[in-house]
């Protein structure tokens, strides 16, 4: 039977699965290759996971490792794991060392160590011997675990990763997190930028409802949805015999929202024609609806979002430039799903809860192969894409565990044409292929090892074994 794997896994869980993937290595390089290629998972996991050699040099270090311990994976990879892992006590007895002799392992071992900024931290170190299929150690693997992270009961605390509807452990989306609580103490106009499905209306909606102005109403206006004869009439409002066909008066978007917060979504779509009257109700804080005799005052606080590059549009003259400086008062950038991967698991977790509720179901969590290929998948289309992908997964799925045949086929078609790839440069490539590949991606560190489907690290490796410059 597949091994299920957890959302959030235990420790015990983590090392029975790096076991498992060495176990079935023929030797003891091969065993940390197999390692190294779990990378994808264990980069989205929320406790540090890290494995050395027989001579105590880091040899993988996933980003919650990065986070705990601020170092970089490029300046931990080869080096020593003292260096790395400093204890912040006189003398530290390294466990790693004693299970390479021993074969045992240790868990949840309480120490205090010294990040690279100088901070001291509680942490859980658990690790244990890695051995090959015949028994022999090869290496040691390690979990750290930060215990700010838990409350007093060992549960997680996940008022850490959450604010207003927002989840997140990226260190990016919590520096943004921040501004939105600072940002919504004010009446500032904002912009909020990404691509789409990446959570701008979610930031939006968390800056109304922190704001003074959240008990009143928030609108949403999409520039996309509505036709530029509506979007005018949708936003201003229409007085009776302003056209023909204008009956009866109705109120505007910016009248109904007196007291509240003006949400125009994707304004890089709003019509050249409206641009001006946007912003002369930006410039003065009134409107005039169509067909009105006098001006209306709009007591609102406004945010805008778009995924378009409002500056190129600006050179181009298909934006104004005095409304791209009104409404950049207070800038916020979201980053896209694929470079913050550690939040695809808590978004998973807290999807697969809604749609458990939704549905009537009790889907306890994804199989190993299932969940290797949504932690490997990129997501073009962020959040939402997630969103749509875990929820199909739900209702297809009739037992406790969600299997690959209830993903969407794309996403098997893609997962397969990478494990090819994979099984193509399994080994190091030759100095000519990998040149090319480096080439392909103009030396992108990010970018280049999707193409073999390896890890940054294993790359790093094939290039410095290759004596070429870093990618």
């Amino acid at each position: 039977m597949e091994r299920c794997f957890f959302i959030e896994p235990d420790l015990k869980e983590v090392m029975s699965l790096l076991h498992e993937t060495a176990g079935n290595s023929v030797d003891g390089v091969e065993a940390l290759r197999n390692v190294i290629d779990l990378g994808k998972i264990l980069d989205s996991v929320a406790d540090g996971v890290f494995t050395v050699d027989s001579r105590m040099r880091i040899q993988f270090f996933n980003r919650a490792a990065e986070e705990i311990t601020g170092f970089l994976n490029e300046e931990a990879i080869g080096q020593h794991y003292h260096t790395v892992l400093r204890s912040s006590g006189d003398t530290f007895s390294c466990p790693i060392k004693k299970n390479l002799k021993t074969g045992g392992a240790v868990l949840n071992m309480g120490m205090k160590i010294v990040s690279r900024n100088n901070h001291v931290k509680n942490i859980s170190l658990s690790t244990s011997a890695l051995c090959d299929s015949s028994g022999k150690a090869c290496g040691g693997v390690g979990m750290i675990r930060d215990l700010s992270q838990f409350n007093s009961s060992g549960n997680v605390t996940h008022d850490k990763f959450s604010f207003k509807n927002i989840v997140s452990r990226n260190a990016i989306m919590k520096k943004l997190i921040c501004m939105t609580e600072d940002v919504a103490a004010s009446d500032a106009t904002v912009l909020i930028r990404g691509e789409s499905g990446a959570g701008k209306e979610l930031f939006a909606r968390a800056i109304h409802e922190s704001s003074s102005r959240k008990n009143g109403p928030l609108f949403v206006v999409s520039c996309v949805a509505l036709p530029e004869h509506l979007c005018e009439a949708e936003m201003f409002g229409v007085r009776k015999g302003a056209f023909a066909g204008a009956t009866e008066n109705r109120q505007g978007r910016l009248e109904l929202c007196s007291g509240g917060t003006f949400f125009i979504d994707e304004i890089g779509d709003l019509p050249l024609s409206l641009q001006g009257k946007l912003l002369k109700v930006l410039e003065s804080r009134e409107f005039q609806p169509l067909g009105a005799k006098n001006p209306m005052k709009a007591d609102v606080r406004f945010i805008a979002a778009t995924h378009r590059n409002l500056e190129k549009m600006v050179e181009s003259g298909t934006f104004l430039r005095d409304l791209y400086l009104r409404i950049n008062g207070v800038q916020l950038n979201i980053p896209p799903l694929r470079e913050r991967k550690e939040d695809v698991p808590l978004l998973m977790e807290v999807m697969l809860k809604k749609f458990n509720l939704a549905y009537d179901k009790n889907i306890n969590g994804f199989s190993l192969e299932a969940l290797n290929i949504l932690l490997t998948y990129d997501f073009p289309g962020n959040v939402r894409e997630l969103q749509n992908v875990i929820e199909q997964s739900v209702i297809l799925c009739k037992g406790g565990e969600i299997l690959v045949e209830h993903l969407p086929t794309r996403l098997i078609n893609i997962y397969s044409s990478a494990k090819a790839l994979r099984q193509l440069y399994g080994k190091a490539p030759e100095v000519e292929a990998l040149c090319d590949l480096i080439g392909r991606h103009k030396g992108s560190r990010s970018d280049a090892p999707y193409e073999p489907g390896v890890d940054s690290s294993t790359l790093w490796h094939w290039v410095k074994s290759a004596g070429l410059s870093e990618v």
